[in-house]
């Protein structure tokens, strides 16, 4: 059987399966930030990063972000959002304002399904509840990777500096982050809303100098139990072992030269995807 469904930016059809093919993201792991070129919507996942997804809503609960801005935008990377330590600290409780310490990595979970194991950056790739992990058997460890949509939180060199400024991957994942930021989740709506956001300029480190509106955050939320869920699509989804079956053999009248056939998948590239309507 199948049915028709869309991800949330970019309409697909896409194979219908058992409820296990889906991961329903709860309504309280959702958080919306509304910019002026339309919606960015979140999922969260606390198992990546407990300490920082708690800090995470709780910052959007008091009204922190709002009227704040992306601030530093780096073309082809990332876009990073928060007050830039230009909030009056006296209206915010110090709470919300103390360093978390680092979540860069977590225990290994059992619901990890793993995907690819010649990944360059670590030794088995997979996802959990849809959300892109690296994953290391002997350690007993798993991580949130940087890929295309990763929202994480920003700090300063000192590992445990986090406190309010977080970031989204807007372009080529740099990989080269896993296991040194703490993860809290991935966009799963507003991709094309953060590509039109102005860019800063590189002699400034790409902080802008002179923010307008157009880099404005209008507010955030986070959504109550009656606003729609949130799916994310599991890897054991039919259309998802297609895809990436295409990926690795090459299977396809497109392709002539398949010498290096069967190659590894980059889960980064070959993302799960996120829809309203499974």
């Amino acid at each position: 059987m199948s049915a028709k469904a869309h991800s949330a930016d970019n309409p697909v059809a896409l194979m219908s399966g058992s409820s296990n093919h889906w991961y329903k993201v709860p309504s309280e792991d959702t958080v919306t930030f509304t910019t002026e070129y339309g919606d960015v919507v979140i999922a969260l996942n606390p198992s990546l990063a407990p300490k920082h997804v708690e800090r995470f809503k709780a910052l959007i609960k008091s009204g922190f972000y709002d009227k704040q801005y992306f601030y530093r935008v780096v073309d082809g990377f990332v876009a990073q959002a928060g007050s830039n330590d230009t909030h009056d600290k006296e209206q915010i409780a110090p709470a919300l304002l103390a360093d978390i310490p680092a979540e860069f990595t977590r225990p290994l979970s059992q619901g990890v399904s793993v995907v690819e194991s010649r990944d360059m950056f670590a030794p088995k790739t997979g996802f959990l509840d849809g959300f892109a992990v690296g994953i290391d058997e002997g350690r007993g460890e798993m991580w949130g990777l940087h890929c295309p949509g990763t929202v994480a939180f920003a700090r300063n060199s000192e590992k445990d500096t986090a406190s309010t400024e977080f970031y989204i991957v807007i372009g080529q994942a740099p990989r080269h982050l896993d296991r040194n930021m703490s993860v809290v989740g991935r966009v799963v709506s507003g991709m094309p809303a953060l590509q039109k956001l102005p860019r800063g300029d590189a002699q400034y480190g790409s902080v802008i100098q002179e923010v307008t509106d157009n880099s404005k955050i209008g507010r955030a939320l986070v959504h109550s139990d009656n606003h729609p869920n949130y799916y994310i699509q599991q890897p054991k989804h039919e259309e998802y072992l297609s895809r990436t079956n295409t990926g690795k053999t090459l299977d396809n009248p497109f392709f002539h030269d398949k010498v290096y056939a069967p190659r590894p998948v980059d889960v980064c590239y070959y993302k799960t995807k996120a829809t309203i309507t499974p």
